[in-house]
C-alpha cells in the first residue's frame, strides 16, 4: 500500500491522470493548437480555397455585414466575371460569390471581425478537438482500452493537426462525420433507435453542407449499416435507422439550401454537387494517377520512380505490421523498417512541400487495415473507410492531387483507419509501436513546418506585389491571386486560366481606361506581346522556391 501510494502521489502520475479527464485533455489540445498557430502567418494559407474564404471574410468585415459578395473592380468591362481576380468567382444576380459553402464563413464572421484570422481559426481548432474526442469514442467501442491513444494521435499526430491551423472546412467535416458514425455505430451494434438514426443523418448532412465527399461517406456508411442489420435479421431496425438517417440528412440539406437562398438568393452547394456529379468518371487516366497519389504517395509528383517508392512505403509498413503481430523473425523486419525510413528520408530531402498521400501522412492507417480486418467490431470501421474510396476518386475535383495535404478528399477514411490502428497498436512489438508513432509525429511536424514556411512566403510575396505601382496585375496562373486573400482589395487583379483569357484580361484593362498593367507569370520565355501595348521592364518576385516574373506593359500611343 505504501508503494502504491507513493506512485499515485508522483507528479508525473498526477499529470497523466489529469490528462485523462476530458475537459483537461480538450483544453490542453486546444492550447497546443493556439500555440502552434503563432508559427504561421495570418496572411498565408494551406491552399487557395482558404484564400477565397478569407477574402470573403475581409470584405464582410469592411462592409460590416454578412453578405458574401466580394465585388469586382472591372464589373463593367467583365460582367460575367470571366477573369475576376479571385479564380472561380461566380456572378449570382448582382453579387460576385467566391465561396462554395456558407456555414463556416458565416459562423466565422463575428470572430474575424473581432480578432481577424487568428481568432477565426478557433473554428477549425475546436473541430479538430471534437474529432479527437470522436476518435476516442470510436476506439472505446471497438477495443477494450480507454481510447486516449486514438485521441492524442488524432489530435497531435495526424492530418487533422495541420488542418486545425488553416481556415478550411476539412476538420469540421471530419468531426461531424465522425460523431455521426458514433451514433450510427451504436444503432448497428447496440440497438437501433429513431434518435440515433436521426442524429447520424443530421451530422452527415451538416458535413455535406461543407464537403461534397461527405455525401459519398453518408451513402456508403448507411448502406453498409443497413446490410449488416438485415443480415442479422433486424429488419425493423434497418428500416428505422435508414428512414431517420435520411430524414436527418434531408433536414440539414434543406436547412443549408434555405440559408443559401436567404443570404445569396441561389443555391451554392447543389450547383457544386451537380457539377461534380456531371464531371464524375471523366479524365479517367488523370483520376487513376490522382487516386494512387492521394492514397499512397509521399511525393507531390507523378512518375514511375515516385510510384515505386510509394508502393515500397505502403508495402513495407504492411509487412511490418503483419510480421510483428505474428512475432516473425526480426532481422527481415529491421531491413524493411530501414527501407521505410529511407523512403521517408528521400521525401524529406526534397524539401518542404505537400505530402499528398493518406498512407504517407497517416502510417498507422496501414496498421488499421492489417490488424483491424480480423476483428469483428474493428472490421466495420475498416469497411466504412475503404468502401467509399472508389466513389470519392471518381467524383473528386480533378487536377488538384499534388498541391494538397493528406488526400484531403479522403481524410475521413484516414481518420477511421487511424482510430482502428491506434486501438490495436498494442499487438505490435514495442519497437514497432514507437516507429509508427515516430513516423506519424515526424510527418505531422513536417506538415506544420510546411504550413509555416508557406504562409510566411505568401505574405512576403503579397507585400512585394502589392507595393508595385501598376494599377492592375494579370496572373497567368489564376490560382495565384487567391493566395493573397488576406489583403484582398489592396491590389486590383485579373486571374486567367488560358492564353485566350490573358488576351481578354488585357482587353478589360484597355476598356477600363488604364494605361499600364503588370503580367505575372513564371515563364522563362520572352514576354508575350499584345496589340496596342509595349513591354518595358521585367523583374522577379520569389515565391516558395520559384520566381514570379512581373513584366510591365504600357499603352503604345503610336499603335
Amino acid at each position: 500500500m505504501a508503494t502504491g501510494a507513493a506512485v499515485e502521489g508522483r507528479p508525473d502520475a498526477r499529470v497523466l491522470g489529469a490528462l485523462r479527464r476530458p475537459i483537461v485533455a480538450g483544453l490542453v489540445l486546444l492550447v497546443a493548437y493556439v500555440a502552434l498557430s503563432f508559427l504561421m502567418s495570418p496572411r498565408g494559407f494551406l491552399g487557395t480555397d482558404t484564400g477565397g474564404k478569407v477574402a470573403t471574410l475581409e470584405v464582410m468585415k469592411q462592409r460590416g455585414d454578412l453578405d458574401p459578395d466580394v465585388g469586382y473592380w472591372a464589373e463593367a468591362e467583365d460582367p460575367t466575371a470571366r477573369v475576376h481576380g479571385l479564380f472561380y468567382t461566380s456572378r449570382i444576380g448582382d453579387r460576385f460569390i467566391n465561396v462554395t459553402s456558407l456555414p463556416m464563413v458565416l459562423a466565422a464572421e463575428p470572430l474575424y471581425r473581432v480578432g481577424g484570422y487568428r481568432l477565426a481559426l478557433a473554428l477549425p481548432m475546436v473541430a479538430s478537438v471534437a474529432a479527437a474526442f470522436a476518435a476516442r469514442a470510436l476506439a472505446r467501442r471497438i477495443g477494450s482500452g480507454t481510447g486516449w491513444a486514438a485521441f492524442w494521435l488524432v489530435g497531435l499526430a495526424s492530418p487533422l493537426t495541420v488542418y486545425a491551423l488553416d481556415f478550411w472546412e476539412h476538420s469540421a467535416g471530419v468531426a461531424l462525420m465522425a460523431w455521426g458514425l458514433v451514433a450510427l455505430y451504436d444503432a448497428i451494434e447496440d440497438r437501433p433507435t429513431w434518435w440515433r438514426g436521426l442524429l447520424a443523418g443530421v451530422a452527415f448532412g451538416a458535413a455535406f453542407a461543407m464537403r461534397n465527399e461527405a455525401g459519398v461517406y453518408a451513402l456508403t456508411c448507411l448502406a453498409i449499416g443497413g446490410l449488416i442489420l438485415l443480415a442479422r435479421r433486424r429488419i425493423a431496425g434497418a428500416i428505422l435507422t435508414g428512414a431517420t438517417f435520411v430524414a436527418g440528412f434531408g433536414l440539414m440539406y434543406a436547412a443549408n439550401l434555405g440559408l443559401e437562398s436567404a443570404v445569396v438568393g441561389a443555391s451554392l452547394r447543389s450547383g457544386r454537387v451537380s457539377g461534380t456529379a456531371a464531371a464524375g468518371g471523366g479524365h479517367v487516366a488523370l483520376r487513376a494517377k490522382e487516386a494512387f497519389v492521394t492514397l499512397l504517395s509521399p511525393f507531390p509528383a507523378y512518375g514511375a520512380e515516385y510510384y515505386l517508392l510509394a508502393v515500397a512505403l505502403a508495402g513495407g509498413l504492411a509487412y511490418l505490421v503483419w510480421a510483428s503481430s505474428r512475432r516473425r523473425d526480426r532481422v527481415p523486419q529491421y531491413l524493411v523498417a530501414a527501407l521505410v525510413v529511407v523512403v521517408v528520408l528521400l521525401r524529406a530531402s526534397e524539401g518542404l512541400r505537400f505530402v499528398p498521400g493518406l498512407v504517407a501522412t497517416t502510417p498507422i492507417a496501414v496498421a488499421g487495415v492489417v490488424l483491424g480486418w480480423r476483428r469483428g467490431r474493428s472490421r466495420l470501421l475498416v469497411v466504412m473507410a475503404l468502401v467509399p474510396l472508389p466513389l470519392v476518386f471518381v467524383f473528386q475535383f480533378p487536377g488538384g492531387a499534388l498541391p494538397q495535404w493528406a488526400g484531403r478528399y479522403i481524410l475521413f477514411s484516414g481518420f477511421l483507419l487511424l482510430v482502428v490502428g491506434a486501438s490495436h497498436l498494442g499487438r505490435l512489438e514495442r519497437w514497432l509501436q514507437l516507429l509508427f508513432i515516430g513516423l506519424s509525429v515526424a510527418v505531422t511536424c513536417f506538415g506544420l513546418a510546411w504550413l509555416s514556411t508557406r504562409s510566411h512566403a505568401i505574405a512576403t510575396a503579397a507585400d512585394r506585389l502589392e507595393q508595385r505601382d501598376e494599377p492592375v496585375l494579370i496572373a497567368t496562373n489564376g490560382f495565384l491571386p487567391r493566395e493573397f486573400g488576406a489583403t484582398y482589395g489592396r491590389k486590383n487583379w485579373l486571374a486567367t486560366g488560358s492564353a485566350a483569357d490573358v488576351q481578354f484580361a488585357v482587353t478589360v484593362v484597355g476598356q477600363a481606361g488604364l494605361d499600364r498593367f503588370g503580367l505575372v507569370d513564371d515563364s522563362t520565355d520572352p514576354a508575350p506581346s499584345f496589340a496596342g501595348w509595349q513591354a518595358t521592364t521585367s523583374d522577379t518576385v520569389p515565391l516558395l522556391g520559384d520566381q514570379l516574373r512581373v513584366t510591365t506593359y504600357v499603352r503604345d500611343e503610336g499603335a
